[in-house]
Parts: structure tokens; C-alpha cells; sequence
């Protein structure tokens, strides 16, 4: 392989990276949106992150991290949720993000309703671990979430 040829291939994976990359910011933008302008009551605050991941404060205490996974053109999204403090960071959710902007190959990143409605569906659990604690006058275990992530 000569220089032209690896100079080609080096910028066929830097366009598809800067894409990849662009479509994540595309979705944190619209996710954002879609929270912020809600009508709804869920309890979210959004937080800043210095890197490129999004963190929503959920009831002051409990924090949801969303990010692209680990490692060189991922385009796993993962969701998880931990307490306010650090502790007890638990994987919830998962989802892949395609190059071209579709989020688990059927909603557009760019559409708010559609990237809330599919955000809500996998923090639901979180919701329901919650309700059911505070319904039964128990203590918050975070744990059962983890069994839920991996079926």
C-alpha cells in the first residue's frame, strides 16, 4: 500500500468518525430539546459535562449518564443511572446509533417526540424501581436495574 492509498483510507475514517460524532451531537441536542420543552412533569434537571456525555439530575438525587460506549467508532449509546454522589452507577439501556442518524434503526435523531418518547422508554425502569420504593415505604436499590440491562 503506497502513502495515496493509506492517505485515502486515513480520510475515509476521519469522515466517518467527524460523521458518527456529528450525529451523537445531533442527538444530545435533540434529546435536550425534547426534555427542556416538555409539558411533562419528569423531574429532570440537566446537567453539564465537560466531556461529550449528557447527565440529567432526576429528582436532585439520582443522576442518568448517557453516552456514546468506549472505544474508537462506537456507535453503542449507553444509559445509565447512579446517585448523585457517584455511587451505585448502574447500565440501564442500551442503543445503537447509525451513521445516518437513526437511533436502534427506526427514529431520526432529529425528531424531539420520537428521541424522548424512545429516552423514556429506557430510563422507564428507573422510574418503576423508584415508584415501587417509595410506594412500599422501602429503601432505593438500584441493583434489580442491573439484571433488567442485560436480558
Amino acid at each position: 500500500m503506497n502513502i495515496w492509498e493509506l492517505s485515502e483510507k486515513a480520510d475515509y475514517i476521519a469522515d466517518k468518525h467527524q460523521r458518527l460524532l456529528a450525529q451523537w451531537q445531533n442527538y444530545c441536542n435533540t434529546l435536550i430539546q425534547g426534555i427542556t420543552l416538555s409539558k411533562a412533569k419528569l423531574h429532570h434537571a440537566v446537567g453539564c459535562n465537560p466531556d461529550d456525555s449528557l447527565r440529567f439530575f432526576l429528582f436532585d438525587h439520582f443522576v442518568i449518564h448517557i453516552a456514546l460506549a468506549e472505544g474508537f467508532n462506537s456507535h453503542t449509546i449507553e444509559y445509565y443511572v447512579e446517585k448523585r454522589d457517584g455511587q451505585d452507577k448502574v447500565l440501564i439501556a442500551k442503543a445503537i446509533l447509525d451513521d445516518d442518524g437513526r437511533v436502534d434503526a427506526s427514529i431520526s435523531n432529529r425528531n424531539r417526540e420520537q428521541v424522548l418518547e424512545h429516552y423514556l422508554e429506557k430510563i422507564r425502569p428507573v422510574y418503576e424501581c423508584l415508584y415501587r420504593a417509595v410506594h412500599d415505604d422501602a429503601p432505593v436499590s438500584l441493583v434489580p436495574l442491573q439484571s433488567q440491562a442485560r436480558a
